[in-house]
């Protein structure tokens, strides 16, 4: 089952650190693994490519990202607040395309197939099986199968969902509850969250990751004296928790 926890602002495991790049792992689990990343003007990512066995996403932080879509690499800028959903097989790459302003962003990938793994054997310079290749002559999915809007409007596929939340200060906290089958991830926006979790009460200021694991009674509340907005991830999606939650013991 694992244990709650948080990641604090820039405590993610580090598996690139350059004046122009800076990769962090947020999460490494079956279901999903999330990073954090920082990218320079002008820094390059990754090439055009497809994921035969897994969806990626990207969340837009800070600045904006420049997302390569198709084998043509047609160009869509995606501002801060974006959220943007690669499904399997439809080829994709990005980069800063700013002259003079980094971007950063949270990268999904579900489920996880080894991209930690991946990143870490990168770094290393190792080589690493992973689920990632050039554009195949056939068998990819057209770009307008790429979604692209705003986190309000959830992300809700089979392997992942994603919606951006808010709580006031001050509202009554939703009575405890469980998810049996599946990982809950909070990634905090704005404020700042107070998580009870089991035994656990754990404070989430704004850039912090929050792991949830199955089986583990939680409610989630503002921490502070303003509202705290986050991005809740459900992984696999269970129709973002709907499906497979009940409330606590008492």
């Amino acid at each position: 089952m694992g244990e709650p926890a948080v990641i604090a602002p820039g405590g993610g495991e580090v598996v690139g650190d350059a004046p122009d790049r800076r990769v962090e792992v947020l999460c490494e689990d079956d279901t999903l693994h999330a990073t954090w990343s920082r990218f320079g003007p002008g820094r390059e990512g990754a090439d055009l490519h497809v994921h035969r066995r897994h969806t990626d996403l990207f969340y837009v932080l800070a600045g904006e990202l420049t997302l390569r879509l198709g084998v043509e690499g047609r160009e869509a800028i995606l501002p801060a607040g974006t959220l943007a959903r690669m499904p399997p097989m439809v080829v994709h790459g990005f980069r800063n395309g700013s002259p003079d302003a980094e971007v950063r962003y949270l990268n999904l990938h579900a489920p996880g197939r080894g991209f930690a793994g991946y990143l870490r054997a990168l770094r290393d310079g190792l080589p690493a099986a992973y689920d990632q290749e050039p554009p195949p002559a056939e068998g990819i999915r057209p770009a307008g199968d790429a979604v692209i809007g705003g986190a309000a409007l959830p992300a809700d596929v089979e392997e992942i969902g994603v919606a951006e939340m808010r709580c006031e200060p001050g509202d009554p906290p939703a009575p405890p509850h469980v998810h049996e089958r599946h990982l809950e991830s909070l990634y905090v926006l704005e404020g700042e969250l107070a998580v009870s979790a089991g035994a656990h009460e754990l404070r989430a200021p704004a850039g912090s990751w929050v792991r949830l694991p199955a089986g583990v009674p939680h409610v989630v509340a503002a921490g502070g004296s303003r509202a705290a907005r986050f991005l809740d991830v459900h992984t696999p999606s269970c129709g973002l928790g709907r499906l497979d939650q009940r409330p606590a013991a008492g």
